[in-house]
């Protein structure tokens, strides 16, 4: 089976792309070059990427033998892809020549979108349906362009992917596409997420003046994510606990500027740091440090930053909203994202209470245990094989 791999968010710039999506792209790529049907060349991957972004992908070396050959081929487009209009031009004209060039079995458009005159079938992921159901945390060029190829690209693909129930409903609601057409597929979460040796994690709370009374936040700094609650909350919190902190990670995505000017109205600026864009390799160190992981996002087609944190053993707040309880399970607290008082209630009980925030770490842990990237893979090789079948 020959499988062509749209890959073209996979994002070579350090940044606002290289959040969930592209976090996605790269884990699943790696986890399925690694799976025996490709290792032994019943299937054979080949990626399309933004020419910037072949760095990012960490692949086998090529097999022994004879015919050896790199697990996965990459084939870079002629362009980057980080606008609308250059991404439409890509997939929709770019990557239909390749397709019949290579005689692609399927094609996967690992985000939203595939060649609407595709020459083999399709599958494509659909990560959510934010751009239609909350246009307002969008900007207008954006959602345009993805509310119109995404509803295209579902009513022709064989199969579609959501990744979490919810997302599946949006899908089946807004698209109106049957549901024995869709795969429920979650994330996995890479094994560097995991409790880190105790002498490490102290080191790297001297070296950033973290104190077990820390919030960590992670994600880009766009209306989506909720953060202006997330400051209201700090405020009360530091009524209870005068000693905490937030660390928001991550980078600026788009009217963000509210954020900065609720914390100079409430005299916040000591009391929470920004520190940008983190490292894949420093993330964990962040996870394990912080005394509470707060997430109170307003809308998530799965919510990874959540899923990393459970992974580290971190105690959790997050919101109950769209597809967060479905990753956190009983294993965190959740409350409306609308809700300051509820959200201090519950972070100010991680911080104060040693036993209730072990108590939660522990059963982040179990939670987090189900969700691995080879099962991901070994589940999108299974929606290949549906899609070259006549009926789902």
């Amino acid at each position: 089976m020959n499988i062509t791999l749209g890959a073209y968010l996979l994002s070579g710039t350090p940044g606002y792309r290289q959040a969930g999506i592209h976090q996605y792209i790269k884990a699943l790529i790696e986890a399925l070059a690694v799976r025996p049907e490709v290792l032994s060349g019943k299937v054979k991957l080949t990626a399309l990427i933004s020419p910037t972004a072949r760095q990012e992908l960490s692949l086998p070396s090529p097999r022994l033998g004879s015919n050896a050959q790199a697990a996965v081929s990459v084939v870079p487009s002629s362009r980057d892809t980080e606008s609308p209009i250059t991404r439409l031009r890509v997939e929709q004209m770019e990557t239909s020549q390749l397709l019949r060039a290579q005689h692609a079995d399927v094609y996967h458009g690992m985000a939203f979108v595939t060649p609407l005159n595709a020459s083999c079938p399709t599958v494509v992921t659909v990560h959510d349906l934010s751009f239609i159901t909350r246009p307002q945390t969008h900007k207008l060029l954006n959602r345009t362009y993805l509310s119109i190829l995404t509803l295209l690209s579902c009513q022709r693909a064989a199969r579609i992917i959501a990744v979490s129930e919810w997302t599946k409903r949006d899908v089946v609601k807004y698209l109106r596409i049957p549901a024995s057409r869709i795969d429920v597929i979650p994330h996995g979460v890479h094994p560097r997420f995991r409790p880190l040796p105790a002498e490490n994690v102290y080191a790297f709370r001297s070296a950033n003046d973290i104190s077990m009374s820390s919030i960590f936040f992670l994600g880009s700094l766009e209306p989506r994510k909720n953060l202006p609650a997330l400051i209201e909350a700090l405020n009360v919190v530091l009524r209870s606990v005068p000693s905490a902190k937030l660390y928001v990670g991550g980078s600026p995505g788009w009217k963000y500027e509210p954020i900065y000017k609720r914390i100079t109205e409430l005299g916040l600026k000591d009391k929470v740091h920004f520190i940008g864009q983190i490292a894949q390799d420093n993330l964990a160190l962040w996870y394990n440090a912080c005394g509470v992981f707060a997430y109170p996002s307003l809308y998530e087609g799965f919510g990874m930053p959540v899923l990393e944190a459970m992974a580290c053993g971190a105690a959790v707040v997050t919101s109950n909203v769209t597809s967060l309880p479905e990753v956190v399970g009983d294993a965190g607290i959740m409350v409306s994202p609308n809700d300051i008082a509820g959200m201090a209630e519950g972070i100010v009980g991680l911080l104060t209470n040693r036993s209730m925030r072990a108590m939660i770490g522990t059963g982040a842990l179990r939670r987090a245990a189900r969700f691995t990237w080879d099962r991901t893979a070994g589940m999108t090789l299974e929606s290949y094989h549906k899609s070259l079948q006549k009926t789902p």
